[in-house]
């Protein structure tokens, strides 16, 4: 197992891909023990993603992308306004307000922080909050994008644990919406500091409605597909198909943005993001089956078990992990390597499933506004075209709320738990 870790740690440090150091490293490992036929590595990693509901994958990504390119970021960032637009601070708050929308809609990081970053950013910079700061917040509201259902991570992390999906997407709500007001509380806070004027204007009940009406059929993806599940009209996966359906009517006949020669190009894009998706998470598989084939998931629970049998130190110690994990591995390859381990250890210490899927979830996201990886780190410097070291000030604050909220949900549980258990018997 010591082999398996001190490989993939050097190939991942010398910037090899990750799909490719996971099958490279499984690979070596066979060729050097010669326990087994090779054969059986590529079994392993086509069963890894022979299953029913990672369909739900491609349909979310092709959705997400369909009503990306309907042109929402405008309207979802005017009825954003329309709502905390009053309040000083109130056009940052309107970025973070749009983010976790469109998160609702895409379940992406990278989509959501250049869909509403582009439009958003150069308002915010002409406002005075500054360029640095706001590719920082951009970054960060990007986060929510796969904590909020839909979410891709949550739809792997059930499949592999055989999880109600139903059940993540509603306890992931919970921490999105954390994240994003305490994001907004932040905006507040430097809109005082860098002295941004209060728009001196009264509630207006006709914009809002106004507002309300333009971004009505992007606000009703989520509430189809959430409502959809919960009601037992249909499956996640048949939820993702429905999804789409509904964002090819949108795209098409409400805002006519998209042509049917458009098509091609984002069925091309779908597949590419869905490939990459799914190649590491077949070459995880593989690499997953090696190490529990060495016990790596029993020596995992005794190290962290020789530390401490405490139920709150080990889940301190599952958030450090995680937590570095995800600043050099991106989302679905930190899940897959770690929730083979993690939830036999879990169990050792009657840590529940879902509880664990959360933290997990939310933990390996917050990457995403980290370096070296940071992919909406990396999405909102180029948008904002700003460079990564100027914005790793700025965005410090941003990253304890994530953190916080990510503690608050560990050692809190019923905060996730409630809705679940709420809706789901």
């Amino acid at each position: 197992m010591l082999f398996l870790v001190l490989v993939l740690l050097i190939l991942i440090l010398i910037n090899m891909p990750i799909a490719f150091a996971l099958s490279f490293t499984s690979l070596a490992y066979l060729l050097l023990t010669d326990r087994v036929p090779l054969r059986i590595l590529i079994q392993q990693m086509f069963t890894g993603v022979d299953s029913f509901v990672f369909l739900a994958v491609p349909f979310f990504i092709l959705a997400g992308t369909l009503m990306e390119r309907g042109g929402i970021s405008q309207r979802l960032i005017d009825f954003s306004a329309s709502i905390v637009g009053r309040i000083r601070g109130g056009l940052a708050m309107s970025a973070v307000l749009a983010a976790m929308i469109f998160a609702s809609i895409s379940g992406s990081g990278p989509a959501t922080t250049a869909a509403i970053g582009g439009p958003i950013i150069p308002a915010l910079r002409e406002r005075g909050y500054g360029k640095e700061w706001s590719a920082a917040l951009m970054a960060s509201a990007g986060v929510i994008g796969p904590i909020i259902p839909p979410s891709i991570t949550m739809v792997i992390y059930g499949a592999m644990t055989n999880t109600s999906i139903a059940s993540l997407f509603l306890g992931g709500a919970v921490p999105g919406i954390l994240i994003g007001l305490g994001l907004m509380v932040i905006c507040y806070f430097h809109a005082r500091k860098v002295g941004v004027a209060k728009v001196n204007e009264a509630f207006n009940l006709r914009s809002f409605f106004l507002a309300f009406k333009k971004a009505v059929w992007a606000l009703g993806m989520p509430a189809l597909i959430l409502g959809g599940i919960l009601g037992g009209f249909f499956t996640p996966t048949e939820a993702a198909v429905v999804s789409v359906v509904y964002g090819l009517f949108v795209a098409f006949f409400i805002y006519r943005s998209v042509k049917i020669s458009d098509i091609p190009g984002i069925v091309r894009d779908s597949a590419i993001t869905t490939a990459v998706v799914m190649i590491v998470l077949a070459n995880a598989a593989g690499f997953a089956w090696l190490i529990s084939a060495e016990q790596g998931p029993e020596k995992l629970v005794q190290l962290f078990l020789s530390i401490s049998n405490n139920k709150f130190v080990i889940l301190l110690l599952i958030n450090i992990l995680l937590f570095i994990l995800g600043c050099f591995i991106d989302t679905t390859s930190s899940l897959v390597m770690t929730v083979p381990t993690l939830v036999p250890l879990a169990r050792a210490v009657g840590i529940d499933p879902l509880h664990l899927g959360l933290i997990i979830c939310v933990n390996t996201v917050i990457g995403m506004a980290t370096p070296p990886l940071g992919l909406t780190l990396f999405t909102a410097c180029s948008v904002g075209k700003v460079s990564i070291a100027k914005v790793t000030r700025p965005i410090l604050p941003m990253l304890a709320v994530m953190v916080i909220v990510t503690l608050l949900i560990t050692y809190v549980p019923s905060l996730v738990l409630y809705l679940p258990s709420l809706f789901i018997k």
